[in-house]
C-alpha cells in the first residue's frame, strides 16, 4: 500500500491537506522513476484514474532520499509502506487522510517456472519477502 505522508513540523507550518486538490498548495517531493507518484503528477483512486498535478522543490529517483527530506520537514511524499512505515511508527511522519485513496500498484511478485518447485534458497527468499512486505498489523497514527 502507498501512503501520502509529511512530517509534523511541515504540517504545523503549511497546514494539513484534506483533499487531493489541496496538494497543489504544498511542496510535493516527487519520485522520478514512477508514473503514479512522479515529480509532476500523482495518481489517486482505486484504478489510478484521478491524476493530480503537483509541484515541489525536490524530485529524486530514490525513495530513501525522499524519506529523509520529508522527515526533515521539506514536504509531502507519496511512497509505499516499506519506505515510510518505520518513520510513521516513530512519529517522524504522519499519514495524511485525503478524500481519495492512494493508487495501489499491486505488490511485488516472485516468478519462477511453474513446472517445478523452487530451490530451497528461492523459497526462503520468497517467504522473507512475503513476511517483510505484508500489510502492517497496526493502526497508522493519523493527524
Amino acid at each position: 500500500m502507498e501512503r501520502v505522508c509529511a512530517a509534523p513540523s511541515y504540517l504545523d507550518q503549511r497546514g494539513v491537506p484534506r483533499r487531493v486538490a489541496d496538494l497543489a498548495q504544498h511542496n510535493c517531493l516527487g519520485y522520478t522513476l514512477s508514473s503514479w507518484a512522479g515529480g509532476k503528477v500523482w495518481a489517486f483512486g482505486h484504478d489510478g484514474s484521478v491524476r493530480v498535478a503537483v509541484h515541489g522543490d525536490l524530485a529524486a529517483n530514490n525513495g530513501d532520499a525522499l524519506l529523509a527530506a520529508a522527515v526533515g520537514g521539506q514536504g509531502v511524499i507519496y511512497q509505499p509502506d516499506f519506505i515510510v512505515s518505520d518513520a510513521v511508527k516513530r512519529g517522524e511522519l504522519v499519514v495524511l487522510e485525503l478524500d481519495l485513496p492512494t493508487y495501489a500498484l499491486g505488490g511485488i511478485f516472485a516468478v519462477y517456472p511453474p513446472d517445478r518447485r523452487p530451490p530451497a534458497k528461492v523459497r526462503v527468499m520468497i517467504d522473507y519477502l512475503a513476511e517483510r512486505f505484508a500489510p502492517q498489523p497496526f493502526v497508522w497514527p493519523r493527524r
